[in-house]
């Protein structure tokens, strides 16, 4: 993977120097260079775990839940989804599911052209069961019928559902949000970092997002955002 201009083999000499810093517990030093090569489009699995493991000690807990999902969108570890989870819960952070609706969610989302193509051709047997049934004139098809309408409807959910729920997470430590797209409007809240948002809309610099089941808007330049 390639994003910048740093070459190969100055990646590689970056990031063994910055395993070295981080083996040497110097943190900070290496957070900095690990930064720079994640910039740049380069970085290895073990390397996001580094940078999730030094936010996570320098109180950054959004950045941290960042770089852990990050993690876990290239590995798809499990254990990485228990991990966000106990960070939101020792935090108090609002917008986070459990690892097991993570992993469900994450699950249809990994193999939802499959799903799909399994509900049409089950919905494509069951109409054609339907036409059958008819054809040989029985008078009530009901459980053909039923069958039909029950993956009709299963499909047109899974279908319209989606599972790339945009979010973000907040990354100010004291984020406002506004009833409406403008910093004269009311505020709805100040929140602190780590909140996961879920994001409906944008106008201009604004995202309109859910609350506490409540609408509000927030600066694009205050959430962080996972790649999909």
């Amino acid at each position: 993977m390639f994003l910048g201009s740093v070459s190969v083999s100055h990646a590689q000499v970056i990031l063994t120097k910055a395993d070295s810093l981080f083996k040497a517990r110097q943190y900070t030093q290496s957070f900095k260079l690990y930064e720079n090569i994640y910039e740049s489009g380069r970085y290895s699995p073990a390397m996001l775990l580094k940078m999730a493991y030094i936010q996570e000690g320098l109180g950054h807990v959004s950045k941290s839940i960042y770089y852990l999902q990050r993690y876990h969108q290239v590995t798809n570890d499990e254990q990485t989804l228990k991990k966000i989870e106990q960070l939101a819960d020792k935090n108090k952070l609002e917008g986070f599911a459990s690892s097991d609706q993570a992993f469900f969610r994450n699950t249809l989302k990994k193999y939802k052209s499959q799903i799909s193509i399994a509900l049409v051709a089950i919905t494509l047997f069951a109409l054609a069961l339907v036409v059958y049934q008819k054809r040989k004139q029985q008078d009530r098809p009901l459980v053909a019928g039923f069958v039909l309408l029950f993956f009709l409807a299963v499909l047109f959910a899974q279908v319209n559902y989606s599972t790339d729920l945009h979010q973000g997470i907040v990354s100010g430590s004291a984020t406002y949000l506004m009833s409406g797209p403008s910093a004269g409007a009311s505020v709805v809240a100040i929140i602190g970092e780590g909140h996961q948002l879920n994001v409906t809309g944008e106008k201009d610099i604004w995202l309109r997002v859910q609350w506490m089941n409540q609408e509000a808007f927030v600066k694009k330049d205050k959430l962080l955002f996972v790649a999909m």
